[in-house]
């Protein structure tokens, strides 16, 4: 965001000390505003003078009928006590379609007065630049962000959040749909959509709505989608008894060496977190990937390890990959009848030794025919030699 300092001192005396008066933003864009539409922008107005300050918001130019202020047009402000506002622009809705300017000018009052001389004040101004756009047409837009799912007791709705930002030019009402899973993501439990709260154009809200059903004790994944901004997001919740804890852990990631060579012991360290409030007992389980048939070659799990609130522990194992080739360990951690997201390494390079030869299913069918011919021909010679003999 850029910072203005174009400062005007109208000085009808000698100069005075140095004095800078900033504002952020310095110059204001409002696109695609829909006629008798709204959008708001927070405006930060500094100064490096220790002493208070009296200035005064005035608004000019095409758009000085549709500016508002979220406070008084008169304020005081210091070094210590920067003033913060929201400027509103809501042009009529007999506003033609086009591009219009303006300005907000910031003026103090007095700043200083000179007893000799035959001037007797200075005054500081410094404006904002504002360009407005106008359109016809209703534009939906916006962005969706800080999705959540609560843990809730059974027979209680859990609580699902989200922070959306409407960068249209209509009012907004998100449209949140949630489809729950179950543990392992083997089927939809539960399904509901919810309705958000109003959002004007250019402004933000903290949206949170109770889902209810009849869900049993457990872990649950649920894919949570505002419909609007087009924002899908995966997050896990518990169902627990009245009164009871719930355990919170992550797969911060897989460690492991970028490069290995064939019959070399590969070390694996997954990084567990602990964010829960009491000690779990927790285990890593994976697979490894041939990166180049797709296929799964080995599956993988580590010792059971204790791991106190607020800790991250690594389970330390090694693998050896079979063949020349690129690999890829994924997995999860099991903790305390919970699991995690699913993480995955880096790619492993592996060198030495034979890659081997993959041959095409094409190939096989072929092989397949030539075997049979081969067969079929064998056959016919030794009836054939049967025959003879009998001759």
């Amino acid at each position: 965001m850029r910072v203005g300092y174009l400062v005007l001192l109208m000085l009808v005396i000698s100069c005075v000390s140095a004095l800078d008066i900033g504002t952020s933003p310095s110059i204001m864009h409002f696109s695609k505003m829909l006629k008798g539409g709204y959008a708001e922008q927070s405006v930060l107005i500094t100064t490096s003078s220790s002493e208070r300050i009296v200035a005064h918001l005035t608004a000019e130019g095409d758009i000085r009928e549709w500016v508002n202020y979220s406070a008084n047009s008169t304020f005081v402000f210091s070094k210590s006590e920067p003033y913060g506002f929201v400027m509103v622009l809501q042009p009529p809705e007999d506003t033609m379609t086009g591009n219009y300017t303006g300005v907000i000018k910031i003026t103090t009052d007095q700043l200083a007065s000179v007893t000799s001389g035959a001037g007797s004040s200075v005054v500081a101004q410094i404006m904002i630049l504002v360009y407005v756009e106008v359109i016809g047409e209703e534009v939906i837009e916006c962005r969706a962000g800080a999705i959540s799912a609560s843990t809730a007791e059974i027979g209680s709705p859990f609580t699902v959040r989200a922070t959306v930002h409407n960068d249209g030019n209509v009012r907004l009402r998100p449209t949140i749909s949630v489809d729950v899973y179950d543990q392992y993501k083997t089927k939809i439990v539960l399904t509901r959509t919810v309705i958000g709260n109003e959002i004007l154009p250019t402004r933000s809200l903290s949206i949170a709505k109770d889902v209810s059903g009849t869900l049993e004790e457990g872990q649950y994944f649920a894919e949570i989608f505002v419909r609007e901004c087009g924002i899908s997001q995966t997050v896990t919740f518990d169902i627990v008894e009245k009164g009871a804890i719930s355990d919170s852990g992550v797969l911060v990631g897989i460690k492991t060496n970028p490069k290995s060579n064939v019959g070399e012991l590969l070390p694996l360290a997954p990084l567990f977190r602990n964010d829960g409030p009491r000690k779990v007992v927790a285990k890593f389980r994976g697979e490894v990937k041939d990166m180049k048939s797709g296929k799964i070659i080995a599956a993988i799990e580590s010792d059971s390890l204790e791991v106190n609130p607020g800790s991250t522990m690594e389970f330390p194992m090694t693998i050896s990959l079979p063949k020349a080739g690129e690999y890829q360990i994924s997995g999860r951690v099991v903790y305390n009848n919970k699991i995690t997201f699913e993480e995955r390494s880096i790619v492993v390079e592996v060198e030495g030794g034979n890659p081997g030869f993959e041959m095409p299913p094409i190939l096989y069918f072929f092989v397949y025919i030539i075997i049979g011919l081969l067969i079929m021909i064998l056959i016919g010679k030794i009836r054939k030699a049967k025959k003879n003999r009998r001759k």
